[in-house]
């Protein structure tokens, strides 16, 4: 998404408050045995809110600013929830059209996924660059059912280029790969996007073993 820039949300789109994994493909009573170990893909549950509201999530527990949750969507673990406002979802889809706020879902998807199947990220980084590579995964899958054109999978590309950790004030070069809530650059999202929809899921889990949060291979 260039030209647009996110607002700057608190703590911002796809926050450190979740994670998630994937596979929507994957029937919900089918065990999978792809990863390490099988496990089980169960339904999510998906909980919608408005900014100026505090989700009835476990990890809004003792939150009492909404503002931590506006213009937001996050994989909550304590209680295996995703939520997301829909401001902040119309807004996506104002831009981009349906496939924006379908790519924020999928990136959620993603966190829980990693968390069922015990493969999350080594650091806050790499776990988002894998999250994103995931997303671009389900995207290729999606492509492959005929739900989704060509056109609107590479729109994901510029969707996570737009979400870039830079916050517009270099807050990127300020932390580190450890730190609660560090995102990848513009480039490194929109690669590790694009390394899910042209390789695989291995690739991903790769990604989310680097212990600086590199997406280079």
């Amino acid at each position: 998404m260039i030209p647009w820039a996110p607002r700057p949300p608190v703590p911002g789109p796809f926050s450190p408050r979740r994670r998630s994994r994937y596979q929507p493909a994957t029937p919900a009573d089918t065990p999978i045995t792809t990863l390490s170990q099988p496990w089980q893909w169960t339904v999510p549950r998906y909980i919608a809110y408005r900014d100026g509201e505090i989700p009835p999530i476990a990890c809004a527990e003792g939150e009492s600013d909404p503002a931590a949750f506006a213009g937001n969507a996050l994989y909550c673990t304590a209680d295996d929830t995703i939520a997301y406002s829909v401001d902040f979802m119309t807004e996506l889809h104002d831009i981009g059209g349906p496939s924006y706020p379908m790519y924020v879902i999928m990136h959620e998807l993603a966190h829980r996924a990693s968390t069922l199947s015990g493969r999350v990220g080594v650091v806050s980084r790499a776990e988002e660059n894998q999250a994103d590579c995931l997303a671009g995964s389900q995207a290729r899958l999606a492509t492959d059912a005929d739900r989704l054109d060509l056109g609107d999978a590479f729109s994901g590309a510029l969707l996570f280029f737009s979400l870039g950790d830079t916050r517009d004030r270099g807050w990127f070069d300020r932390e580190t790969a450890t730190s609660d809530g560090a995102h990848g650059t513009p480039r490194q999202r929109a690669q590790a996007f694009a390394f899910g929809y042209l390789r695989d899921n291995d690739t991903c889990f790769r990604l989310g073993e680097s212990p600086t949060g590199s997406v280079a291979f």
